[in-house]
């Protein structure tokens, strides 16, 4: 790309926006009111969300929740995500709204409703892993009410504000990447191969440091550029752990370094 190219900016605010986005963990949900003497007002509250391989925004939400009707009434719905670690001035740091409309995500078996997405059991279960690595007591909310994931099909468009003065429009695609990307495709196979042949008792360490459970033994499943997928045994269950940022496969085995050194002294 030539300099001043507008398409390398784009990658560039692209990267950091994903990168934000991994470390925030709960933004302000706007969806469009369907409640009687309401009705197109915004209506705004606090939801954790978590993100797809590809980078799609995921939210769990009762089936009895405002936000529920509302989207069902209409999809489109922003979410504002800030730095939650700034001090003083709230304008003078990061903040991301992305725009777009969700879609309720089903479980195959399951009755659908007009505009829901069915989905495996195997796809829908990383999802939850996701979400649940974020929201731990995700697994409980069903003993209470029932939940579903939502996720934003395609974002439309993000807000992108880093501080005073510095502030962008950054088209939707961007927030999305390629799970496999930078290499990641090639050498996912033999990593995984090499944690559960070579280092089985560091990956319960892992998942003992990061996520407070104690497995009999853990397996990895999975890499993406955002983590490891691990399947747990007795408990049995999915889960995954992240890096915490995004990677290429020149950068995964430091990544899984300082993911068990992190789990290591959160566990002390």
């Amino acid at each position: 790309m030539v300099v001043g190219d507008p398409r390398s900016e784009e990658e560039t605010l692209g990267r950091t926006v994903r990168g934000l986005l991994l470390r925030g963990r709960a933004g302000a949900l706007c969806t469009t009111a369907a409640q009687r003497g309401l009705e197109g007002f915004p209506f705004g509250s606090v939801v954790p969300y978590a993100l797809s391989a590809e980078g799609h925004l995921l939210v769990l939400l009762a089936r009895i929740a405002t936000h529920t009707a509302n989207l069902r009434r209409d999809p489109r719905a922003s979410l504002l995500v800030r730095d939650e670690e700034a001090e003083g001035d709230p304008q003078a740091s990061w903040r991301i709204t992305v725009i777009g409309a969700f879609e309720r995500l089903r479980v195959e078996g399951e009755r659908p409703s007009d505009g829901d997405v069915v989905l495996d059991r195997d796809t829908w279960t990383e999802l939850f892993a996701r979400y649940q690595e974020r929201v731990p007591a995700a697994v409980d909310y069903d003993r209470t009410h029932d939940f579903d994931l939502w996720r934003l099909r395609e974002p439309v468009r993000l807000r992108y504000i880093g501080g005073f003065g510095e502030i962008h429009w950054v088209a939707g695609e961007r927030m999305l990447r390629d799970p496999g990307g930078e290499g990641l495709a090639e050498a996912a196979a033999g990593a995984v191969a090499h944690l559960n042949e070579d280092h089985p008792h560091h990956l319960v360490e892992l998942v003992e440091g990061l996520l407070g459970l104690s497995p009999e033994r853990a397996e990895a499943v999975g890499v993406d550029r955002t983590g490891l997928l691990l399947r747990l045994h007795a408990p049995d269950r999915l889960v995954h752990c992240s890096f915490g940022r995004e990677i290429g496969a020149g950068e995964l085995r430091t990544a899984v370094v300082e993911l068990l050194r992190h789990a290591r002294s959160v566990r002390r």
